[in-house]
C-alpha cells in the first residue's frame, strides 16, 4: 500500500519523536551511569597542575592545550555528575545537528556503533565532526580540533586546495590569536604541553585498540594530502575522512568524526558545486 503524502508526514514526524525520545534516554543512561570516563579528565584538568600525569591511555590524563583548559575551567567547577549531563548533553546535541535525531537515534542503536562508544566515554570526537562540518564554511571553527587533539586539523588543507586563502587565513588567524591569548595568561602550561606532546610522540598504542594502522606521522601526511586533493576537486567528503586516519590515537570512537559526512550528505553538500553561490547550507539549523 502506498502512503498519501500526509501519512509519510506523520510517519517521519513519528520517527523524529522516536529518535528524540531515545536520545534522550541515552543522555540519561550516560549521565547517571558509570559512564564519561574521558569526560572526567577535562573536568579535572583546571589551571594548576593539568598535565601532572599526563600521559596517553593513562587515567583522567589531559593532552590538550592549555587554551582548551581555560574554556572548559567554568564547568570543571561543578559536580561531576552535573558536568558530566552538560557533556553528554554537547555531544547528543551535535550528534543530532549533524545527523538529525531519526539517523541519530539509530547510530545509537546499531551495535558496536563508535557513536555510542564516543558518547558513553564522553570524547571530542562529535564535536570536532560538528567543528570540520562547519569549518567548511565558517574557517574558524577549525580552531577547536587545532586546540584539542590538533592533528585533525590537517583537514583544513582543503581550504588550501581550494585555493579559498581568506578562509584559511581565518582558520589559521583565529587559532593563533586564542593561542596568544592563553599563553599571554598561563604560558607556562604552554610550555608544559609542548613537554607532554613532545614525550608522547615515544608511547606506541597497543594494536588491538589502534583500528587505524601506521605510525601518526604518515597517517597525518596521508591525512593531509587527502584534504588537499578534497579541496582541489572540490570533494568536501574526504575532509572529515583526512580529519579520522590523522588522529592522534585512533580509537574506535574516532570513527565518530567520520559523522560529519552524514551532515555533508543531508544537505547535498559532499561535494562543492564551485559555480553555485551561495553554496552552504544553514549551519545553524
Amino acid at each position: 500500500m502506498r502512503l498519501t503524502p500526509r501519512q509519510h508526514r506523520l510517519l517521519r514526524d513519528a520517527a523524529t519523536v522516536a529518535g528524540l525520545v531515545f536520545i534522550g534516554f541515552v543522555w540519561w543512561l550516560v549521565t547517571f551511569g558509570d559512564y564519561q570516563h574521558d569526560a572526567r579528565a577535562y573536568w579535572a584538568a583546571g589551571l594548576d597542575e593539568p598535565y601532572l600525569d599526563a600521559l596517553v591511555g593513562g587515567s583522567d590524563a589531559y593532552l590538550y592545550s592549555p587554551a582548551f583548559a581555560q574554556l572548559v575551567y567554568p564547568l570543571g567547577q561543578l559536580p561531576f555528575e552535573v558536568f558530566r549531563g552538560i557533556w553528554a548533553a554537547l555531544n547528543l546535541g551535535a550528534l543530532v545537528w549533524l545527523a538529525g535525531p531519526r539517523l541519530g537515534a539509530l547510530m545509537l542503536i546499531i551495535p558496536g556503533s563508535p557513536v555510542i562508544d564516543e558518547v558513553a566515554t564522553g570524547n571530542v570526537h562529535l564535536l570536532i565532526a560538528a567543528a570540520i562540518f562547519a569549518g567548511l564554511w565558517r574557517p574558524a571553527a577549525w580552531a577547536f580540533p587545532l586546540l584539542t587533539k590538533i592533528t585533525p586539523g590537517v583537514g583544513a588543507a582543503y581550504l588550501l586546495g581550494a585555493r579559498r586563502w581568506r578562509a584559511l587565513g581565518e582558520a589559521v588567524g583565529v587559532t593563533a590569536a586564542l593561542s596568544l591569548v592563553s599563553f599571554a595568561i598561563v604560558p607556562d602550561l604552554w610550555l608544559e604541553w609542548v613537554q607532554v606532546l613532545t614525550s608522547s610522540t615515544a608511547v606506541s598504542v597497543p594494536d588491538e585498540i589502534a583500528i587505524i594502522p601506521g605510525p601518526l606521522v604518515l597517517r597525518v601526511a596521508l591525512g593531509g594530502v587527502l584534504a588537499l586533493a578534497g579541496g582541489m576537486l572540490g570533494w568536501r567528503w574526504l575532509v572529515p575522512v583526512a580529519a579520522t586516519i590523522a588522529l592522534p590515537i585512533p580509537w574506535s570512537s574516532g570513527l565518530s568524526v567520520l559523522v560529519a559526512n552524514v551532515a555533508l550528505w543531508r544537505h547535498g553538500r559532499l561535494v562543492e558545486r564551485r559555480h553555485d553561490e551561495p553554496d552552504r547550507p544553514d549551519v545553524a539549523a
